[in-house]
């Protein structure tokens, strides 16, 4: 072999690794993008929420709260392009709350699979690794009652590669679970007879930087937020 033909062999070898390490690697471009919420955004590491993670809501209420926060804390995400995957199984999902909470309609694909009447959310699974795996979506939300931590850590794998960000709207009980999710949100009332107020805790975070205290939030009558001041410490 030539010294021409082996440097031209060599440079394809190295065209070819370099196409495979860029087909392979997550996506470099995260990002945290600030729900505009300041009590939230003080509450959240780096100021917001981190594109290509996985966030768990739990609710002590019925979830709309929880749903409401995560609607507004995708609608930062969604200043890129990219779409609001809805995995619906329950068809309990009212499109109309997006606009409120600063989604357009126009971003929102939703998704509502046949419910699995033999093993639970087979299929609500199945769509929420598919879609998080999209990089045509940016947000995906979904409603789940139980999830293993195999599931979390498949769709931590599939954010990483697709920039994603994933929301999981949960009852509070699951926090007898361990988690492995990015971060771990909880949403319940606060002692106040008057107002309709919320407290946030952030109760996990994979960085480990964890606040004491909690995020308080007005929830209006048009269902927007409005942060209460004065109750982050770090």
């Amino acid at each position: 072999m030539t010294a021409v033909a082996a440097a031209a062999r060599l440079q394809a070898i190295q065209q070819l690794r370099g196409q495979l390490r860029a087909a392979s690697a997550p996506v470099a471009a995260r990002g945290v993008f600030p729900t505009g919420l300041a009590a939230l955004d003080a509450l959240l590491p780096g100021g917001g929420f981190t594109a290509g993670s996985v966030v768990e809501w739990l609710s002590r209420g019925p979830g709309q709260s929880a749903t409401s926060l995560a609607l507004r804390s995708s609608a930062g995400l969604l200043s890129q392009p990219g779409c609001l995957a809805v995995i619906d199984e329950a068809r309990g999902f009212f499109p109309a709350m997006a606009p409120l909470h600063g989604v357009p309609l126009s971003r929102i694909l939703l998704v509502q699979p046949p419910p699995d009447t033999r093993n639970g959310s087979g299929q609500a699974l199945w769509a929420l690794e598919q879609t998080a795996r999209s990089r045509g979506v940016k947000v995906v939300l979904a409603w789940m009652n139980r999830c293993t931590s195999a599931v979390v850590r498949r769709l931590q794998l599939a954010v990483e590669h697709s920039g994603a960000t994933v929301m999981l709207i949960r009852p509070a009980a699951a926090l007898q679970q361990p988690s492995f999710a990015d971060l771990r949100l909880l949403v319940e009332p606060a002692a106040a007879a008057q107002q309709r107020l919320l407290n946030i805790r952030l109760m996990r975070s994979r960085q480990g930087l964890l606040c004491e205290g909690c995020a308080q939030l007005h929830q209006e009558p048009s269902e927007k937020f409005v942060s209460v001041a004065g109750n982050v410490a770090s």
